[in-house]
């Protein structure tokens, strides 16, 4: 029995310099906001009181920012699902305002690509841009530091040899 599926890339795939548009979008909505503000237990009225948001310079609820950050890392799951270990965020910057209907992509360039000792990682530095507007407005930048399974080390593979092994010894 064979994995399907698109495998993601692991450490070995990554390149210094490659720039990647993520193929997928997140048009974001009000009711999106609302119960990402609520879960978290955000009080500040920006991001829920139409009333209040009002009578800011905005004139309409904000996005609430940790909701661009989590959408950022759904959308660029696809290409980095073999995170071994996230390491950190830095320089996250929030350029300008995210609102109810705006459409969100997001577009990654990858800073570098290095070993740094360990048989089953290598570190991956990459920036996430995030646009809205078709691509013409940038609301958010961030560097992303992480540790990537490389191919022979993947648990997706041991997940595979182990069902092999089970299928094969229980064959008469």
């Amino acid at each position: 029995m064979k994995t399907s599926g698109y495998p993601g890339r692991f450490f070995e795939d990554f390149v210094k310099g490659e720039r990647i548009l993520h193929r997928l979008g997140r048009t974001v909505t009000y009711q999106d906001n609302l119960y990402f503000t609520h879960t978290l237990l955000n009080t500040n009225p920006i991001h829920f009181d139409k009333e209040y948001a009002e009578l800011t310079e905005f004139k309409r609820p904000l996005l609430l920012m940790t909701m661009t950050i989590a959408l950022v890392y759904g959308i660029t799951s696809e290409t980095f699902k073999n995170v071994y270990r996230e390491l950190g965020i830095k320089d996250l910057r929030f350029i300008a305002p995210v609102f109810d209907g705006d459409t969100l992509h997001v577009e990654s360039e990858i800073l570098d690509v290095r070993e740094v000792g360990r048989e089953d990682s290598g570190l991956v530095v990459v920036k996430h841009r995030v646009y809205k507007n078709n691509l013409s407005q940038v609301v958010c930048e961030f560097i992303r530091e992480a540790l990537m399974y490389k191919k022979a080390h993947s648990p997706r593979w041991k997940i595979q040899s182990q069902k092999d092994l089970t299928q094969t010894s229980s064959t008469p």
